[in-house]
Protein backbone atom coordinates (compact mmCIF):
# COMPACT_ATOMS: atom_id res chain seq x y z
CA UNK A 1 0.00 0.00 0.00
CA UNK A 2 2.79 2.63 0.77
CA UNK A 3 4.81 1.87 -2.61
CA UNK A 4 1.26 2.67 -4.16
CA UNK A 5 0.80 5.61 -2.89
CA UNK A 6 4.29 6.43 -3.26
CA UNK A 7 4.23 5.63 -6.83
CA UNK A 8 1.25 7.75 -7.23
CA UNK A 9 2.76 10.39 -5.23
CA UNK A 10 5.58 9.76 -8.26
CA UNK A 11 3.02 9.87 -10.99
CA UNK A 12 1.86 13.19 -9.89
CA UNK A 13 5.35 14.88 -9.55
CA UNK A 14 6.60 14.19 -12.56
CA UNK A 15 3.33 15.06 -14.75
CA UNK A 16 3.35 18.22 -12.80
CA UNK A 17 7.82 18.64 -13.74
CA UNK A 18 6.87 17.29 -17.35
CA UNK A 19 4.25 20.32 -18.08
CA UNK A 20 6.44 23.09 -16.45
CA UNK A 21 9.79 21.42 -18.20
CA UNK A 22 7.70 21.04 -21.48
CA UNK A 23 6.20 24.84 -21.18
CA UNK A 24 10.14 26.37 -21.71
CA UNK A 25 10.70 25.20 -25.07
CA UNK A 26 13.16 27.95 -25.80
CA UNK A 27 16.13 28.70 -22.96
CA UNK A 28 17.95 31.85 -25.10
CA UNK A 29 17.99 34.23 -22.42
CA UNK A 30 18.61 32.05 -19.35
CA UNK A 31 21.62 32.15 -17.57
CA UNK A 32 24.09 28.89 -17.97
CA UNK A 33 22.90 27.99 -14.56
CA UNK A 34 19.52 28.06 -14.83
CA UNK A 35 19.90 26.07 -17.83
CA UNK A 36 21.41 23.52 -16.44
CA UNK A 37 18.69 23.22 -13.56
CA UNK A 38 15.92 22.90 -15.68
CA UNK A 39 17.55 20.27 -18.08
CA UNK A 40 18.49 18.33 -14.42
CA UNK A 41 15.21 18.48 -13.46
CA UNK A 42 13.68 17.14 -16.93
CA UNK A 43 16.47 14.39 -16.09
CA UNK A 44 15.27 13.52 -12.84
CA UNK A 45 11.42 13.40 -14.08
CA UNK A 46 13.28 10.66 -16.86
CA UNK A 47 14.81 8.84 -14.36
CA UNK A 48 12.27 8.18 -12.17
CA UNK A 49 9.40 7.99 -14.92
CA UNK A 50 12.51 4.91 -16.13
CA UNK A 51 12.49 3.24 -12.67
CA UNK A 52 8.49 3.12 -12.46
CA UNK A 53 8.59 1.81 -16.39
CA UNK A 54 10.73 -1.01 -14.87
CA UNK A 55 9.37 -1.57 -11.62
CA UNK A 56 5.86 -2.37 -13.62
CA UNK A 57 7.87 -4.67 -15.78
CA UNK A 58 9.52 -6.51 -13.26
CA UNK A 59 5.70 -6.39 -10.71
CA UNK A 60 4.04 -8.35 -14.08
CA UNK A 61 6.81 -11.27 -14.13
CA UNK A 62 6.98 -11.43 -10.51
CA UNK A 63 3.13 -10.88 -8.91
CA UNK A 64 4.00 -13.49 -6.43
CA UNK A 65 6.76 -12.46 -5.00
CA UNK A 66 8.07 -8.31 -5.65
CA UNK A 67 10.05 -7.92 -3.10
CA UNK A 68 13.28 -8.03 -5.10
CA UNK A 69 11.13 -5.33 -7.39
CA UNK A 70 10.70 -3.17 -4.80
CA UNK A 71 14.51 -3.24 -3.76
CA UNK A 72 15.45 -2.72 -7.23
CA UNK A 73 13.05 0.39 -7.43
CA UNK A 74 14.29 1.67 -4.35
CA UNK A 75 18.08 1.43 -5.62
CA UNK A 76 16.64 2.94 -9.47
CA UNK A 77 15.18 5.83 -7.72
CA UNK A 78 18.66 6.89 -5.77
CA UNK A 79 20.78 6.80 -8.21
CA UNK A 80 21.85 10.03 -9.95
CA UNK A 81 19.63 10.69 -13.47
CA UNK A 82 21.24 9.82 -16.43
CA UNK A 83 21.71 12.99 -19.18
CA UNK A 84 19.57 13.44 -21.94
CA UNK A 85 22.79 14.19 -23.71
CA UNK A 86 24.63 11.08 -24.44
CA UNK A 87 25.63 9.77 -27.91
CA UNK A 88 25.72 6.04 -28.78
CA UNK A 89 28.10 4.05 -29.93
CA UNK A 90 28.73 -0.03 -31.35
CA UNK A 91 30.36 -2.41 -28.93
CA UNK A 92 32.73 -3.32 -31.69
CA UNK A 93 36.82 -3.43 -31.57
CA UNK A 94 36.93 0.26 -32.57
CA UNK A 95 34.75 1.73 -29.44
CA UNK A 96 35.93 -0.96 -27.02
CA UNK A 97 38.80 -3.25 -25.87
CA UNK A 98 37.44 -6.55 -25.82
CA UNK A 99 38.39 -8.86 -22.70
CA UNK A 100 38.59 -12.38 -23.46
CA UNK A 101 36.41 -14.21 -26.04
CA UNK A 102 33.52 -12.11 -27.90
CA UNK A 103 32.17 -11.90 -31.25
CA UNK A 104 30.86 -8.48 -32.51
CA UNK A 105 27.68 -9.52 -35.28
CA UNK A 106 24.63 -7.97 -36.02
CA UNK A 107 25.33 -5.01 -33.98
CA UNK A 108 25.85 -6.83 -30.54
CA UNK A 109 29.26 -8.42 -28.79
CA UNK A 110 28.34 -11.67 -27.78
CA UNK A 111 30.38 -13.48 -24.89
CA UNK A 112 29.95 -16.14 -21.75
CA UNK A 113 33.27 -17.04 -20.70
CA UNK A 114 34.59 -15.86 -17.04
CA UNK A 115 35.87 -12.09 -17.16
CA UNK A 116 35.28 -12.12 -20.40
CA UNK A 117 33.34 -8.58 -21.65
CA UNK A 118 34.91 -5.20 -22.28
CA UNK A 119 37.17 -2.08 -21.65
CA UNK A 120 37.19 1.93 -22.92
CA UNK A 121 37.98 5.41 -21.99
CA UNK A 122 36.16 8.01 -22.29
CA UNK A 123 36.37 12.48 -21.73
CA UNK A 124 33.11 12.89 -19.74
CA UNK A 125 30.90 11.69 -16.65
CA UNK A 126 28.53 9.57 -17.43
CA UNK A 127 28.25 6.25 -19.57
CA UNK A 128 25.87 3.31 -19.88
CA UNK A 129 25.97 0.27 -21.14
CA UNK A 130 23.28 -1.90 -22.66
CA UNK A 131 23.13 -5.42 -21.76
CA UNK A 132 20.44 -8.44 -22.50
CA UNK A 133 20.61 -11.65 -20.83
CA UNK A 134 20.08 -15.16 -22.61
CA UNK A 135 17.26 -17.41 -20.89
CA UNK A 136 19.97 -19.24 -19.19
CA UNK A 137 21.46 -15.70 -17.15
CA UNK A 138 18.07 -15.22 -15.86
CA UNK A 139 17.84 -18.29 -14.07
CA UNK A 140 16.46 -17.57 -10.39
CA UNK A 141 19.14 -20.04 -8.80
CA UNK A 142 22.20 -19.55 -11.61
CA UNK A 143 21.69 -15.85 -13.11
CA UNK A 144 25.01 -14.34 -14.49
CA UNK A 145 27.02 -12.38 -11.95
CA UNK A 146 28.50 -8.86 -13.45
CA UNK A 147 31.30 -6.51 -12.36
CA UNK A 148 31.67 -2.94 -13.64
CA UNK A 149 34.75 -1.19 -12.82
CA UNK A 150 35.20 2.39 -12.74
CA UNK A 151 38.89 3.72 -13.07
CA UNK A 152 40.24 0.47 -11.88
CA UNK A 153 38.01 0.70 -8.66
CA UNK A 154 34.62 -1.40 -8.21
CA UNK A 155 31.49 0.19 -8.95
CA UNK A 156 29.16 -2.11 -8.80
CA UNK A 157 29.08 -6.02 -8.66
CA UNK A 158 25.37 -7.40 -9.82
CA UNK A 159 23.40 -10.42 -10.38
CA UNK A 160 21.46 -10.42 -13.46
CA UNK A 161 17.54 -9.96 -12.71
CA UNK A 162 15.73 -8.61 -16.00
CA UNK A 163 16.24 -9.23 -19.75
CA UNK A 164 17.19 -6.05 -20.64
CA UNK A 165 19.17 -3.81 -18.33
CA UNK A 166 20.99 -0.22 -18.63
CA UNK A 167 24.56 -0.38 -16.63
CA UNK A 168 25.40 3.61 -15.98
CA UNK A 169 28.09 4.85 -14.07
CA UNK A 170 28.50 8.14 -13.02
CA UNK A 171 31.47 9.88 -12.22
CA UNK A 172 32.06 13.01 -9.74
CA UNK A 173 34.31 15.28 -12.30
CA UNK A 174 34.14 15.11 -15.89
CA UNK A 175 37.22 14.08 -16.79
CA UNK A 176 38.83 10.95 -18.94
CA UNK A 177 37.57 8.04 -17.12
CA UNK A 178 38.00 3.70 -17.58
CA UNK A 179 35.24 1.99 -18.13
CA UNK A 180 35.36 -2.12 -17.31
CA UNK A 181 32.42 -4.33 -17.32
CA UNK A 182 32.85 -8.43 -17.30
CA UNK A 183 30.77 -11.24 -16.65
CA UNK A 184 32.20 -12.83 -13.19
CA UNK A 185 30.20 -16.03 -13.36
CA UNK A 186 31.08 -19.07 -15.79
CA UNK A 187 29.62 -19.76 -19.31
CA UNK A 188 28.16 -22.83 -18.65
CA UNK A 189 25.26 -20.75 -16.56
CA UNK A 190 24.29 -18.64 -19.74
CA UNK A 191 25.66 -15.84 -21.90
CA UNK A 192 25.18 -12.03 -22.45
CA UNK A 193 24.88 -9.55 -25.22
CA UNK A 194 26.27 -5.87 -25.02
CA UNK A 195 23.94 -3.94 -27.46
CA UNK A 196 24.77 -0.38 -27.09
CA UNK A 197 27.05 2.10 -24.92
CA UNK A 198 26.17 5.43 -24.47
CA UNK A 199 28.42 8.45 -23.40
CA UNK A 200 28.59 12.14 -23.06
CA UNK A 201 30.91 12.45 -25.10
CA UNK A 202 31.39 12.00 -29.16
CA UNK A 203 34.04 9.45 -28.85
CA UNK A 204 35.03 6.59 -27.04
CA UNK A 205 37.95 4.66 -27.19
CA UNK A 206 39.59 1.00 -26.37
CA UNK A 207 42.01 0.96 -23.49
CA UNK A 208 45.51 0.10 -25.00
CA UNK A 209 46.41 -3.23 -25.72
CA UNK A 210 49.14 -4.30 -22.40
CA UNK A 211 52.63 -5.64 -23.07
CA UNK A 212 51.70 -9.54 -21.96
CA UNK A 213 49.02 -11.40 -23.00
CA UNK A 214 48.22 -14.51 -20.64
CA UNK A 215 45.59 -17.27 -21.48
CA UNK A 216 44.27 -19.34 -18.60
CA UNK A 217 42.74 -23.09 -19.51
CA UNK A 218 41.18 -24.79 -16.66
CA UNK A 219 38.15 -26.31 -14.66
CA UNK A 220 36.15 -25.50 -11.81
CA UNK A 221 38.94 -23.84 -10.14
CA UNK A 222 39.66 -21.41 -13.07
CA UNK A 223 36.03 -20.39 -12.63
CA UNK A 224 36.25 -19.42 -9.37
CA UNK A 225 33.64 -22.27 -8.40
CA UNK A 226 32.54 -21.74 -4.86
CA UNK A 227 34.94 -19.14 -4.36
CA UNK A 228 32.87 -16.54 -1.86
CA UNK A 229 31.06 -20.15 -0.26
CA UNK A 230 31.85 -21.79 2.17
CA UNK A 231 32.19 -26.03 2.38
CA UNK A 232 28.46 -26.11 3.23
CA UNK A 233 27.55 -24.94 0.03
CA UNK A 234 27.16 -26.30 -3.18
CA UNK A 235 27.30 -24.46 -6.94
CA UNK A 236 25.61 -21.62 -7.34
CA UNK A 237 26.58 -18.61 -9.95
CA UNK A 238 26.04 -16.31 -6.61
CA UNK A 239 29.27 -17.11 -4.80
CA UNK A 240 31.20 -17.32 -8.34
CA UNK A 241 33.49 -14.59 -8.74
CA UNK A 242 35.94 -14.85 -11.00
CA UNK A 243 37.59 -11.34 -10.43
CA UNK A 244 39.20 -13.23 -7.22
CA UNK A 245 40.45 -15.96 -8.70
CA UNK A 246 44.29 -17.05 -9.14
CA UNK A 247 44.23 -16.40 -13.07
CA UNK A 248 42.96 -12.72 -12.54
CA UNK A 249 45.10 -11.69 -10.07
CA UNK A 250 48.13 -12.73 -11.81
CA UNK A 251 47.59 -11.18 -14.84
CA UNK A 252 46.43 -7.92 -12.52
CA UNK A 253 49.69 -8.24 -11.27
CA UNK A 254 51.78 -8.71 -14.34
CA UNK A 255 49.78 -5.84 -15.91
CA UNK A 256 49.10 -8.19 -18.69
CA UNK A 257 45.72 -8.83 -21.19
CA UNK A 258 43.91 -12.29 -20.09
CA UNK A 259 41.75 -14.69 -21.97
CA UNK A 260 40.32 -17.15 -19.51
CA UNK A 261 38.50 -20.56 -21.50
CA UNK A 262 37.40 -22.95 -18.04
CA UNK A 263 34.13 -24.96 -17.80
CA UNK A 264 33.43 -26.53 -14.64
CA UNK A 265 33.72 -30.57 -14.54
CA UNK A 266 35.41 -30.73 -17.71
CA UNK A 267 39.07 -32.62 -18.19
CA UNK A 268 42.07 -33.54 -20.64
CA UNK A 269 41.21 -37.09 -20.94
CA UNK A 270 38.13 -38.53 -18.77
CA UNK A 271 36.11 -37.41 -16.19
CA UNK A 272 33.57 -39.45 -13.42
CA UNK A 273 30.03 -38.75 -15.75
CA UNK A 274 27.65 -36.14 -14.80
CA UNK A 275 23.79 -37.26 -14.91
CA UNK A 276 24.36 -40.14 -16.17
CA UNK A 277 26.25 -38.91 -19.48
CA UNK A 278 28.87 -41.42 -20.20
CA UNK A 279 30.30 -39.42 -22.67
CA UNK A 280 33.81 -37.32 -21.65
CA UNK A 281 33.61 -33.77 -21.06
CA UNK A 282 37.35 -32.82 -22.78
CA UNK A 283 38.44 -29.60 -22.90
CA UNK A 284 40.44 -30.15 -26.46
CA UNK A 285 37.43 -29.97 -28.71
CA UNK A 286 35.77 -27.10 -27.10
CA UNK A 287 38.87 -24.90 -27.35
CA UNK A 288 37.89 -23.46 -31.00
CA UNK A 289 34.60 -22.64 -29.67
CA UNK A 290 33.19 -18.95 -28.17
CA UNK A 291 32.22 -21.30 -24.90
CA UNK A 292 29.47 -23.70 -23.60
CA UNK A 293 26.31 -23.54 -21.79
CA UNK A 294 24.21 -26.27 -20.31
CA UNK A 295 21.51 -25.67 -23.49
CA UNK A 296 20.90 -23.11 -26.18
CA UNK A 297 21.26 -19.53 -25.65
CA UNK A 298 17.83 -18.83 -25.62
CA UNK A 299 17.27 -14.99 -27.00
CA UNK A 300 14.06 -12.91 -28.04
CA UNK A 301 15.75 -12.68 -31.87
CA UNK A 302 16.35 -16.75 -31.64
CA UNK A 303 18.27 -19.91 -30.45
CA UNK A 304 21.80 -19.94 -30.35
CA UNK A 305 25.01 -22.04 -29.28
CA UNK A 306 27.84 -20.89 -28.06
CA UNK A 307 29.46 -24.52 -28.56
CA UNK A 308 28.96 -24.41 -32.26
CA UNK A 309 30.22 -20.75 -32.89
CA UNK A 310 33.73 -20.98 -33.67
CA UNK A 311 36.57 -18.59 -32.47
CA UNK A 312 39.02 -17.08 -34.65
CA UNK A 313 42.20 -17.59 -32.60
CA UNK A 314 44.17 -14.75 -34.40
CA UNK A 315 41.84 -12.30 -32.35
CA UNK A 316 44.27 -13.39 -29.20
CA UNK A 317 47.48 -14.35 -29.39
CA UNK A 318 48.68 -14.90 -26.31
CA UNK A 319 52.65 -14.71 -24.69
CA UNK A 320 51.81 -17.33 -22.24
CA UNK A 321 49.23 -20.17 -22.15
CA UNK A 322 48.61 -21.48 -18.40
CA UNK A 323 46.46 -25.16 -18.87
CA UNK A 324 45.22 -26.05 -15.01
CA UNK A 325 43.64 -29.26 -16.00
CA UNK A 326 43.93 -32.83 -14.55
CA UNK A 327 41.92 -32.15 -11.47
CA UNK A 328 38.45 -33.97 -12.63
CA UNK A 329 40.56 -36.42 -14.48
CA UNK A 330 42.11 -37.35 -11.21
CA UNK A 331 38.80 -38.03 -9.83
CA UNK A 332 37.94 -40.26 -12.72
CA UNK A 333 41.17 -42.19 -11.65
CA UNK A 334 39.87 -43.06 -8.21
CA UNK A 335 36.35 -44.91 -9.46
CA UNK A 336 37.88 -46.89 -12.08
CA UNK A 337 38.98 -50.54 -11.81
CA UNK A 338 42.30 -51.09 -10.91
CA UNK A 339 43.23 -53.18 -13.31
CA UNK A 340 42.24 -50.30 -16.40
CA UNK A 341 44.56 -47.61 -14.22
CA UNK A 342 48.45 -48.77 -15.91
CA UNK A 343 46.57 -47.98 -19.55
CA UNK A 344 44.35 -45.28 -18.67
CA UNK A 345 47.15 -43.12 -16.94
CA UNK A 346 49.11 -43.65 -20.31
CA UNK A 347 45.89 -42.71 -22.19
CA UNK A 348 45.63 -39.55 -20.11
CA UNK A 349 49.84 -38.88 -20.91
CA UNK A 350 49.08 -39.56 -24.87
CA UNK A 351 46.32 -36.72 -24.36
CA UNK A 352 47.78 -33.96 -22.74
CA UNK A 353 50.56 -34.56 -25.19
CA UNK A 354 48.55 -33.98 -28.62
CA UNK A 355 46.96 -31.19 -26.85
CA UNK A 356 50.15 -28.80 -26.36
CA UNK A 357 50.95 -30.00 -29.90
CA UNK A 358 47.56 -28.37 -30.97
CA UNK A 359 48.21 -25.72 -28.53
CA UNK A 360 51.30 -25.36 -29.91
CA UNK A 361 50.58 -25.47 -34.03
CA UNK A 362 48.17 -22.30 -33.07
CA UNK A 363 50.41 -20.37 -30.93
CA UNK A 364 54.03 -21.42 -32.49
CA UNK A 365 55.88 -17.93 -30.30
CA UNK A 366 53.78 -18.96 -26.60
CA UNK A 367 54.92 -20.37 -23.58
CA UNK A 368 53.45 -23.00 -22.30
CA UNK A 369 52.80 -23.96 -18.60
CA UNK A 370 51.44 -27.02 -17.33
CA UNK A 371 50.03 -26.65 -13.69
CA UNK A 372 47.90 -28.60 -11.32
CA UNK A 373 48.10 -29.05 -7.62
CA UNK A 374 44.93 -26.83 -6.32
CA UNK A 375 42.98 -29.42 -5.31
CA UNK A 376 45.14 -32.44 -5.62
CA UNK A 377 48.46 -33.54 -6.91
CA UNK A 378 48.04 -36.94 -7.58
CA UNK A 379 48.02 -36.71 -11.60
CA UNK A 380 50.90 -33.59 -11.71
CA UNK A 381 53.50 -36.63 -12.30
CA UNK A 382 51.84 -37.96 -15.27
CA UNK A 383 51.32 -34.16 -16.68
CA UNK A 384 54.98 -34.18 -15.92
CA UNK A 385 55.98 -36.86 -18.05
CA UNK A 386 53.54 -35.36 -20.96
CA UNK A 387 55.59 -32.18 -20.62
CA UNK A 388 59.02 -34.31 -20.96
CA UNK A 389 57.65 -36.60 -23.63
CA UNK A 390 56.88 -33.32 -25.96
CA UNK A 391 59.73 -32.10 -24.98
CA UNK A 392 62.22 -35.15 -26.32
CA UNK A 393 60.18 -35.54 -29.02
CA UNK A 394 59.81 -32.00 -30.63
CA UNK A 395 63.05 -30.50 -28.88
CA UNK A 396 60.80 -27.31 -27.74
CA UNK A 397 62.11 -26.09 -25.03
CA UNK A 398 59.15 -23.68 -24.21
CA UNK A 399 56.84 -26.43 -22.25
CA UNK A 400 57.02 -26.09 -19.06
CA UNK A 401 55.47 -27.75 -15.66
CA UNK A 402 54.49 -26.71 -12.56
CA UNK A 403 52.52 -28.33 -9.35
CA UNK A 404 50.45 -25.76 -7.43
CA UNK A 405 50.67 -26.07 -2.97
CA UNK A 406 47.36 -28.18 -2.01
CA UNK A 407 44.66 -26.04 -0.54
CA UNK A 408 44.84 -25.89 3.35
CA UNK A 409 41.13 -26.12 4.15
CA UNK A 410 42.04 -26.00 7.74
CA UNK A 411 44.09 -23.18 7.64
CA UNK A 412 41.91 -21.08 5.04
CA UNK A 413 39.04 -23.19 5.20
CA UNK A 414 36.64 -24.36 2.03
CA UNK A 415 34.94 -22.68 -0.62
CA UNK A 416 32.30 -24.80 -2.23
CA UNK A 417 31.73 -28.26 -2.67
CA UNK A 418 35.54 -28.08 -1.64
CA UNK A 419 37.01 -25.86 -4.13
CA UNK A 420 39.02 -23.30 -2.80
CA UNK A 421 37.65 -20.07 -1.38
CA UNK A 422 39.32 -16.54 -1.93
CA UNK A 423 42.31 -16.85 0.52
CA UNK A 424 43.63 -20.09 -1.57
CA UNK A 425 43.43 -18.79 -4.80
CA UNK A 426 45.45 -15.66 -3.55
CA UNK A 427 48.24 -18.24 -2.24
CA UNK A 428 48.11 -20.15 -5.44
CA UNK A 429 48.31 -16.77 -7.51
CA UNK A 430 51.58 -15.57 -5.40
CA UNK A 431 52.58 -19.05 -6.24
CA UNK A 432 52.19 -18.73 -9.90
CA UNK A 433 53.19 -15.27 -10.04
CA UNK A 434 56.71 -16.49 -8.36
CA UNK A 435 57.19 -19.04 -11.22
CA UNK A 436 56.48 -16.87 -14.30
CA UNK A 437 58.99 -14.19 -13.07
CA UNK A 438 61.86 -17.19 -12.52
CA UNK A 439 60.62 -19.14 -16.01
CA UNK A 440 60.37 -16.13 -17.66
CA UNK A 441 61.83 -12.90 -15.99
CA UNK A 442 58.79 -11.85 -16.58
CA UNK A 443 58.14 -8.01 -14.48
CA UNK A 444 54.84 -6.97 -12.23
CA UNK A 445 53.79 -4.06 -11.57
CA UNK A 446 54.74 -2.87 -7.93
CA UNK A 447 51.98 -0.30 -8.04
CA UNK A 448 49.12 -3.34 -8.27
CA UNK A 449 48.51 -5.03 -4.96
CA UNK A 450 46.45 -7.44 -5.28
CA UNK A 451 46.39 -8.74 -1.59
CA UNK A 452 43.91 -6.13 -1.34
Amino acid sequence: MKLNLYLFILAVYSTVSVFAAKSITDLSGFDSDIINKIKEGKCKVNQLFKCQVQYNHCFLENVLNIKNCIEDFKDCIVKKCQSEDLNSFEPNKENVKILGRAIYQNDYLWFGLTDSGIEYTFNGKTTSINVTADMASLSEDNPAYVAIYADGEVYQKTLIKQKDTDFTVNFDKKGKHTVTFIKLSESERGSLRINEIKADVKKIRPTPEKKKKIEFLGDSITCAYGIDGTGTDTYSTTIQDGSKSYAYLTAKKFDADYSIVAHSGICIFKNVPFNGDDTPFVLPPLYDKLGLTMGPNIYDDGVFFLQETTWDFKEYEPDLIVINLGTNDDYYFLFIDESLLASEKLAFIQSYEEFITSLRNIYPNAEILCTLGMMGQALYPEIEQAVNNYTARTGDTHVHSFMFSVQDGEENGLGADGHPNAKSHLIAAHELIDEIEKLYGWKTNKKVNIDE
